[in-house]
């Protein structure tokens, strides 16, 4: 990847917070002219900087209030295996982010349900199987920093 300048960093700040922002918009916060910062915000695509726009749904709409990180501990396997219970569990429209980790735990969920009872049912339906030795869960109570500001 081409290396980015400080008003290519700026930019991609900025629009991981809104990516719906105008070139006026990005102009008035970044110091180029509307023009500039929609030339760059191509460029930033077309290299890769930014991979994909999604839209962040509130919860409140979905119906999916309760938020979870779930550990699996997969069960030593093959690795197709492995991989086809990843593609199954993100083919699950609670499973919204699915992390590969070190440490205790083989993967990282996040799990949106609309009920700690939603959430019993879907992890008997989901994770016992022969691919998953265990599971540990963590409610989450409060989120302070939503992920889109704060690029990984």
């Amino acid at each position: 990847m081409e290396p980015l300048d400080a008003f290519d960093h700026r930019l991609l700040q900025l629009l991981s917070r809104d990516s719906r922002q105008t070139g006026r918009q990005l102009s008035d916060q970044v110091g180029l002219s509307p023009a500039a910062c929609l030339r760059r915000v191509q460029r930033l695509r077309q290299i890769g900087a930014i991979e994909r726009e999604v839209a962040i749904l509130s919860p409140a709409v979905t119906g999916q209030s309760v938020t979870l990180l779930v550990m699996l501990h997969l069960a030593r396997g093959q690795p197709d295996r492995i991989d086809r219970l990843r593609r199954d569990l993100l083919a699950l429209p609670q499973v919204t982010r699915i992390y590969h980790v070190t440490g205790n735990a083989d993967f990282v969920l996040t799990v949106q349900c609309a009920s700690m009872e939603a959430y019993a049912a879907f992890s008997e339906a989901h994770f016992y199987s022969d691919d998953i030795k265990g599971f540990d869960t963590t409610v989450v109570l409060r989120t302070f920093e939503s992920e889109a500001d704060s690029p990984d």
